[in-house]
Order: C-alpha cells, then sequence, then structure tokens
C-alpha cells in the first residue's frame, strides 16, 4: 500500500478516536444519576482498557505462532483486529436510546 493512503486512513481514525472518547465519557456522566457517575465512570474506564489488553494479546498470539513475521501474519493481525471491531458493532447495536 502506498504511504500516503496509509498515513490519511490513521489521521482520519485517530481524529475519530479522539472525538469518541471524551463525548463518550460526557456523555456517560449527562446520563447517570450523581449517585451512579463514579461506578459507571469506573465501568467505562475498565470496559476501554480491557478492549484494548484483549485486542493487544490476541494479535501479539497470532503474531507469535508464526514462524517469521511477514505480510500473512500481519493480515491475520489485522484480522483478528477487524474481528473485534465487528463485535463491538454487534454489541453496540443493542443499546437502547432513551
Amino acid at each position: 500500500m502506498p504511504v500516503a493512503p496509509a498515513v490519511l486512513a490513521w489521521a482520519v481514525a485517530g481524529l475519530g478516536m479522539g472525538l469518541l472518547y471524551p463525548s463518550l465519557s460526557v456523555l456517560t456522566l449527562e446520563l447517570s444519576d450523581p449517585a451512579e457517575q463514579g461506578r459507571n465512570s469506573s465501568a467505562l474506564q475498565l470496559g476501554d482498557s480491557l478492549a484494548a489488553a484483549t485486542v493487544l494479546a490476541l494479535t501479539g498470539a497470532v503474531l507469535a505462532v508464526g514462524s517469521s513475521p511477514g505480510p500473512a501474519s500481519y493480515a491475520a493481525t489485522l484480522a483478528v483486529a477487524a474481528g473485534c471491531g465487528l463485535l463491538g458493532l454487534v454489541l453496540a447495536g443493542r443499546v437502547e436510546a432513551t
């Protein structure tokens, strides 16, 4: 893949993450009862940390299985990460708007 589209794609991904994380925290606090704000905030932080650790562990395991890193192992790593993302999209559909 040429470098320019890859850099642009990472920039768009970073922009999306930069817009999502603060908005999600503010929305969580806004929709929580005052007595539940601490619990919900910590649950959000714990979920974020667990998701990052899980994806890192899974993709690291995929890379470690191969004898040497190459295009196939990186494609498998990307497939695992994409699968985790798709699972997140499926689970996000369960959220009901109030």
